[in-house]
């Protein structure tokens, strides 16, 4: 078992198993997570002994989204006029979507619990997706006055169809793991106990297969469903708008109420 920095790797008979691993924080999103998803994805596959990669969540959630209190600082410091970041787009090359979709292995998401937000952006940026029972969705920047990030806005669309997609997105209500099956937003539902005995079964199945024809398999879905420059062109939206909502009164009112825990009265400006 390798320890990254918020990040359990370990591997065993060509399998690949990474841990998102901030249990106390329903492993929401970090920094370091997000760069490590990253080099994963690029460096692993250059083990030809590695086949097939599995990603979940230490405790019980696979990944609870992004970091509230950080969203909080970043919409505040936009209202007050000055801007949380330089208004230039993250390189693609630091993008987990984008990298998961040009892994040359499949990937598999075990849901164990929770992933919402930015972590149901995580899940669906996998190319197979097997969720506990206990597993729960939803587009949770839509309750606290935000649009949706972190390849929701992409993903989403491609996998439950626009209409759906829409809804989730428009409402922010949260679905159950067999409600997802039903919609097609996960391949597989399983008693919590047998999640990763079930995942691993079925990697281990791909892992016995021709792995140059999966790749080229997964390369030609991906390039006509999932094509690079739409890819960026959707991050770059998402990036850009992210600077729009955190000036509107709404999003400073989400923040506050999830902060007071209370129900927030948006305003529509």
């Amino acid at each position: 078992m390798e320890e990254l920095q918020d990040l359990l790797l370990s591997r065993d008979n060509g399998i690949a198993t990474i841990t998102l691993n901030r249990p106390h924080q329903l492993n929401a999103i970090s920094p370091a997570m997000t760069n490590g998803l990253v080099k994963l994805a690029r460096e692993l596959p250059e083990d030809p002994d590695l086949k097939v990669i599995v990603v979940t969540g230490a405790g019980r959630s696979f990944c609870a989204g992004g970091n509230v209190t950080s969203i909080a600082s970043n919409v505040e410091a936009n209202q007050s006029g000055r801007p949380s970041a330089p208004l230039r787009l993250t390189h693609p090359e630091n993008n987990y979507q984008i990298a998961f979709t040009q892994c040359e292995r499949p990937i598999i998401a075990a849901i164990n619990g929770y992933a919402v937000g930015l972590g149901m952006g995580l899940a669906l940026a996998c190319d197979i997706r097997v969720a506990s029972e206990e597993a729960q969705f939803f587009v949770a920047q839509t309750n606290i006055g935000r649009r949706p990030d972190g390849g929701l806005n992409f993903l989403l669309p491609r996998v439950v169809g626009v209409e759906k997609a829409l809804e989730l997105m428009w409402t922010g209500d949260r679905i159950d793991a067999y409600e997802a099956y039903r919609i097609g937003l996960v391949s597989k539902v399983v008693p919590a106990k047998d999640l990763m005995t079930e995942v691993m079964d079925l990697a281990d199945r791909i892992a016995k297969g021709p792995t140059i024809a999966q790749m080229l398999a997964k390369r030609m879905v991906y390039k006509t469903m999932y094509p690079e420059e739409a890819q960026i062109a959707s991050a770059e939206m998402e990036h850009y708008t992210g600077y729009v909502i955190n000036m509107t009164e709404d999003a400073l009112e989400g923040v506050r109420a999830f902060r007071e825990k209370r129900k927030p009265l948006f305003k529509g400006r």
